[in-house]
């Protein structure tokens, strides 16, 4: 039996272009580094003889020296074999990072425990001191392989490993898992549609775990082939059931199905929230369930906040309020604000029966007029009606 961790897509030195924030960018790279340290203490409490990493341990096949040694010290820190093989984002071959002498340096000095396998054949985990078991690598030497990366094993004699446990470790998508769920694209780095794994042409029953990575969400795509997802979420979720920021601890033996278990490494909220603004008092409605999603935390959750409906002038100003404090906490506020904007009965007549300003008055009015013609000058009539206010009315 062979007890072990399944680990993909750490990306370490990933750029989070789209956080506004240098201060708050650097926040989220550092806990990609931090959850490996998490990672480690599942498998000391788990009793995990080594860790396996799919694929893109880094972002970029030329990450910088800093993220270099900042990697090799918190693998090193882990104190158990590491595993691993290049994706698409740190692929090998000639001219690769896996070979750069600095990487090989500070790998040996700092993380003696990481052994990145470049080849596409066997690997005896004897050779670790791990015992019985072969590791099947399928190292990605390009960023899209044309081919299938796994397809070295269609003619791999495997019998001669007998009842040792047989380990297969990929990057790719795996076909027929395809469209907008398929490979590693986000915000940053769109999807490829290559690299591409036909699990129907492997010998499934001759191998007793497929751990695969490219996937950042935790799924199962086969009786014994696991995506274990990103250690540390970094993407708003794309559905009700994905899951991330785990590691998988995984159980087999030769000739049975693996047990399989995802175990939290993530610190990192990523939220999804849809509210519908039916009238002014469901803007506190709004409050509650932020407060119920993030409680009292700061620099610790991002948000994708969908906003629908209609709200008075009033309203709309303390929105805005809102969201400026949301701002200021969280990691990120991606909005999609789709609120409209007018003012109610009594702000409509604050505006345009000011006996006191006749001027006021008369542009209030015309601005209300435009509002309700409904053409293309109305979003910039109610926008001049909500400053006319801010400025006229609101303290």
């Amino acid at each position: 039996m062979l007890r072990f961790l399944h680990s993909a897509d750490w990306q370490l030195g990933k750029p989070y272009a789209r956080v506004a924030d240098p201060d708050k960018r650097a926040l989220l790279r550092q806990q990609r580094l931090a959850a490996i340290g998490r990672i480690g203490a599942v498998a000391r409490q788990r009793q995990a003889a080594f860790l396996l990493v799919a694929g893109d341990l880094f972002d970029s096949p030329q990450p910088t020296r800093q993220d270099v040694s900042a990697a090799c010290s918190a693998i090193g820190a882990l104190e158990l074999p590491v595993l691993a093989i290049p994706g698409n984002h740190d692929h090998g071959g000639p001219g690769s990072l896996w070979l750069e002498p600095y990487f090989l340096r500070e790998c040996e000095q700092l993380s003696p425990n990481l052994t990145v396998l470049l080849e596409r054949e066997p690997f005896a985990l004897e050779r670790l001191g791990l015992g019985d078991g072969v590791l099947l690598p399928c190292p990605l030497l390009r960023r899209a392989e044309p081919g299938d990366p796994t397809a070295w094993l269609q003619g791999c004699d495997l019998s001669v490993w007998g009842d040792q446990p047989r380990l297969l470790l990929a990057h790719g998508s795996v076909q027929g898992f395809g469209g907008q769920e398929s490979g590693d694209g986000d915000d940053e780095n769109p999807p490829v549609a290559s690299n591409r794994i036909d699990l129907a042409a492997l010998p499934v029953d001759q191998l007793d775990y497929i751990a695969l990575g490219d996937w950042h969400g935790l799924k199962q795509v086969g009786p014994s082939a696991w995506y274990s997802g990103c250690h540390e979420t970094d993407r708003f979720p794309r559905a009700v059931d994905y899951r991330s920021g785990q590691v998988l601890l995984v159980e087999v033996a030769r000739g049975a199905a693996p047990r399989v278990e995802p175990v939290a490494s993530g610190a990192i909220g990523w939220h999804q929230l849809e509210h519908r603004f039916g009238a002014d008092a469901d803007l506190e409605r709004l409050e509650l369930r932020l407060r119920e999603l993030i409680g009292s935390r700061s620099n610790e959750d991002l948000l994708l906040l969908t906003l629908e409906g209609s709200l008075s002038l009033a309203a709309a100003a303390q929105l805005q309020a809102l969201l400026q404090r949301l701002e200021a906490r969280l990691l990120r506020l991606k909005l999609r604000d789709h609120t409209s904007v007018a003012p109610d009965p009594l702000e409509l007549r604050q505006l345009t029966e000011r006996a006191g300003d006749p001027l006021v008055a008369r542009v209030a009015l015309r601005l209300q007029q435009l509002v309700e013609q409904g053409d293309a000058s109305s979003d910039l009539a109610r926008l001049a009606l909500r400053e006319l206010h801010r400025a006229c009315i609101s303290p």
